[in-house]
């Protein structure tokens, strides 16, 4: 039977040390790994008052503000992704070939559950009726859905589920009879309305607000079609999980206690100028967030 040589003392410190000198610097790349910020990457396009791109490589608005404030609260940073507009439908697609991380203003589907993740709300959407400040006298004669059916207004509606039960309960009858005129962004919306495809417009109140200052085409609020919902962010699943999801909710809930969400979307309140009915005197809504 052979026997073997036996190890020199000088090479078993040796080997000692690399094993200690390997041991330390896993450590420290484990330390460095655990120290690293974690990045969640959000889209960035021209949807202002939500998204707009600010000087240099700045993104302001109140999703923006939002997701920010959020996401330093949970431990991660924002990565700004920016890209052409899209329609929502492949925007959904996009998420889900980890183009990015995070989609704005999400109304979760149990359906989707097995591909993204929604957050608990972080602000809640609003949607209105709004007519041109200077508009046909017999709308003031609209006083809900019923009416614009039984008049027969034409009624432009953003291209969306979910734009409140008081519309939803109304869309199928409107639609039959050649009522509705769908439109993809909010400064379409209100360029058609100005072209007279339609005598209303239902859609995202501050966007509808904001995209009427940006043009010089004043609106009026309606009293009907007012509508408030809970929204999320949603989430991928491509490179974020489950505890990241406790992470953020985690934060929304802190921030939500400690008032700093609430200041946020405060400074971008609908104006409430011209929340009457459309009577002869309401005034123009005029959207001018604070800083």
């Amino acid at each position: 039977m052979s026997r073997e040589m036996p190890t020199p003392p000088d090479t078993v410190d040796a080997a000692r040390r690399l094993a200690v000198l390997g041991l330390a610097a896993a450590g420290i790349g484990a330390a460095r790994a655990a120290g690293t910020r974690r990045v969640v990457r959000a889209l960035v396009e021209s949807w202002p008052p939500y998204l707009y791109p600010g000087e240099g490589q700045a993104v302001r608005g109140l999703d923006a503000e939002l997701l920010v404030a959020i996401c330093q609260r949970a431990g991660y940073e924002v990565s700004w992704v920016r890209a052409p507009i899209e329609r929502r439908k492949r925007r959904y697609e996009q998420l889900l070939s980890d183009q990015f991380d995070v989609i704005f203003s999400a109304t979760p589907v149990p359906d989707k559950l097995g591909e993204v993740m929604y957050t608990q709300p972080y602000r809640r959407e609003i949607m209105m009726v709004a007519a041109p400040v200077v508009h046909d006298s017999t709308l003031e004669l609209v006083r809900d859905f019923n009416d614009v059916l039984k008049r027969r207004v034409r009624l432009l509606h953003v291209e969306a589920d979910g734009l409140g039960k008081e519309f939803e309960a109304s869309r199928q009858a409107l639609a039959d009879a050649g009522l509705l005129v769908r439109y993809a962004t909010g400064r379409q919306g209100v360029e058609m309305l100005r072209a007279g495809r339609a005598a209303l417009i239902l859609g995202d109140a501050l966007d509808l607000q904001e995209q009427a200052r940006q043009l010089g085409f004043p609106l009026v609020r309606q009293a009907y079609g007012y509508s408030e919902t809970p929204v999320s962010l949603m989430l991928s699943r491509k490179r974020l999980n489950e505890a990241d999801l406790r992470r953020i909710n985690q934060a929304i809930t802190e921030l939500e206690q400690r008032g700093v969400l609430a200041a946020i979307r405060s400074r971008y309140a609908v104006q409430a100028g011209a929340a009457s009915g459309g009577s002869k005197g309401s005034r123009p809504m005029d959207f001018r967030p604070s800083r």
